[in-house]
Order: structure tokens, then sequence, then C-alpha cells
């Protein structure tokens, strides 16, 4: 297994218009799509940023966490694999139309989640 980017970033936003606006008007970050408690944002090179304001299930999944990274690997079986060897906490799978992911505690505390795109 390797990673190959990073491909997005999740934010839990308290202040969620006010972060919003920090990406999309001063950093000037493209709207990829807009629903009501979460936006996904993106950069030139295609990294992504999520926003998710209160009240969205990742704004309470994230609760204590900083920013969680999400990294492409090139063969996501394997990675969960060598994770649970090395006994970490890895959570279930879930996946949209192009990607599939899970996400994991580090051995220091944070959360991190490891995708592949789909088809």
């Amino acid at each position: 297994m390797k990673a190959l980017r990073l491909a997005w970033l999740g934010i839990r936003a308290e202040d969620y218009e006010g972060t919003l606006r920090l990406f999309r008007e001063t950093l000037g970050l493209a709207t990829e799509f807009e629903e009501p408690d979460t936006v996904e944002l993106s950069l030139p090179d295609g990294t992504r940023v999520q926003l998710f304001a209160p009240g969205h299930r990742y704004h309470e999944a994230f609760a204590g966490c900083g920013p969680v990274p999400l990294f492409e690997v090139d063969d996501l079986d394997e990675a969960e694999r060598r994770l649970r060897g090395e006994g970490l906490d890895v959570g279930e799978r879930e996946r949209d139309s192009a990607w599939e992911w899970f996400d994991f505690r580090g051995p220091d505390g944070n959360l991190y989640e490891l995708a592949r795109r789909r088809g």
C-alpha cells in the first residue's frame, strides 16, 4: 500500500458561515457542491476541502478532532489489513459514486481517512 496524495481535508466548523467566507471569499476556493450543512470546495490542483456545520453527522463524528485529512491510496484493502494488523481502530467503509473510504485513529489519537477512487 502506498499513499498517493492528500486528496481531501474535512473541517468541523463551529462558525460555519465565517469559515465558509474565509475559504470561499478570502482564499478563493471554488464551490464543488453545497448542501444545507456542508460544502465542498476545491483548490486549483483538485484537492478538496469540506466544511461541516453543527448538526451535520460529520460535525458530530469529528468532535474533539482537528481537521481530518484523507489520503488517496493505491490499495485500500491492503491498507485496511495493515492498519488492523497494527492494532489500530479502523472504522466502517463508506462510499459514494466516486470514492470508497474509511477512517482510523492513528497512534497519536488523531482521526485520519484513507480512500480509493471507484471504477
